[in-house]
């Protein structure tokens, strides 16, 4: 692979790890009922660790922490993959399916914040 090519992988892993350590961490923390901003969920009319917050972080912890972990393992594997020399199309599946995973699992779990709010 080209050097550049690699270079954007990498950069790519690592955003791609960073956002499932978020989801990580703002599961871990929604568990334990210390989840404030900036971890979290954005619910839009409901203000940061109120009652109602808190109660939706409960319904979405197990979402974000799964999310958060499948997300970092994508992340992983996409370094690996690209340190490897594998063939290109690896790389581009874990691109995709851990842009997937982070960006659908946290739609998940902020349509289970907002329905526990009902």
């Amino acid at each position: 692979m080209h050097v550049g090519l690699i270079a954007a992988f990498l950069i790519l892993a690592v955003a791609l790890i960073a956002g499932g350590l978020y989801l990580f961490a703002s599961g871990l923390t929604a568990r334990a009922g210390v989840c404030r901003p900036p971890l979290g969920l954005r619910l839009a009319g409901v203000e940061p660790a109120t009652e109602a917050w808190e109660r939706a972080h409960r319904a979405a912890w197990p979402i974000l922490f799964g999310g958060g972990v499948l997300g970092t393992a994508h992340g992983i594997a996409l370094a690996a993959t690209t340190l490897m020399d594998a063939r290109i199309s690896v790389p581009i599946v874990f691109i995709v399916s851990g842009l997937i995973v982070e960006a659908g699992l946290w739609l998940v779990a902020q349509g289970a914040g907002k329905a526990s709010m009902k």
